[in-house]
């Protein structure tokens, strides 16, 4: 049975030699750090090797964004979340009760830059549909992956230090199995070693604050009969 396996796969990539090219979109997710719409472009690349009735893909993509967030906003939400002692039935609020801790109003109101990247890579199975002829050939797919994300604001943190006397909240640095679905469609110009393809591919990163699914919608290119 191995051996069988072996031979297919032998077989399958005789039929065409790996592809490498580049990929370029438009990202969008939420930022688990702060709660925030985060989307933009993201860049990335690829290897594919073409089989007898699927192509593997191995992929990598980068994503960054920036992203304002008011220093009152994320101290409600990580008290509502994690809870600092003594905040619980405080008659004047959670606002009231940072106040009553030291915290000013212009601490409270002042706006920092979060930045929030994510480095995601992955290994697909894309299955042609039998539609389009031999040039065009859409395609839907499967697979893993792993997201490396991080997020901060390395200046809203050093105040909290400041105002703690320690660090208590570190910044968002986590790494994510996948799930992850695809659905294209590749342009195989006849006699060129080049196809152009364009692709949604919807991920779902797996575990304790891992953040919502990523949507990416994107284009790219591979070079290679």
């Amino acid at each position: 049975m191995v051996k069988l396996l072996v031979l297919f796969i032998a077989a399958g990539l005789a039929l065409a030699g790996p592809k490498v090219g580049v990929r370029a979109g438009y990202y969008g997710t939420s930022n688990p750090f702060t709660g925030q719409d985060t989307s933009g472009p993201a860049i990335g690349g690829q290897i594919v090797l073409p089989m007898a009735l699927f192509d593997l893909e191995f992929s990598g993509t980068y994503a960054s964004s920036k992203a304002d967030i008011v220093m009152s906003d994320f101290l409600v939400e990580y008290v509502r979340e994690n809870g600092w002692e003594g905040y619980q039935g405080a008659p004047e609020g959670i606002i009231g009760y940072l106040e009553g801790q030291g915290w000013s109003p212009d601490t409270l109101n002042s706006t920092y830059e979060a930045t929030y990247h994510d480095l995601g890579l992955a290994g697909v199975l894309k299955l042609g549909v039998p539609l389009g002829g031999p040039v065009f050939k859409p395609y839907l797919g499967g697979g893993f992956g792993v997201h490396f994300t991080a997020s901060d604001a390395d200046v809203m943190l050093l105040a909290i230090e400041r105002q703690q006397g320690e660090v208590t909240i570190d910044p968002y640095d986590h790494i994510h199995p996948s799930m992850l679905g695809v659905a294209g469609i590749s342009i195989q110009p006849p006699m060129l070693p080049i196809s152009i393809f364009g692709e949604y591919n919807y991920s779902k990163p797996i575990g304790e604050e891992a953040g919502d699914a990523i949507n990416f919608f994107q284009a790219g290119v591979n070079f290679g009969f």
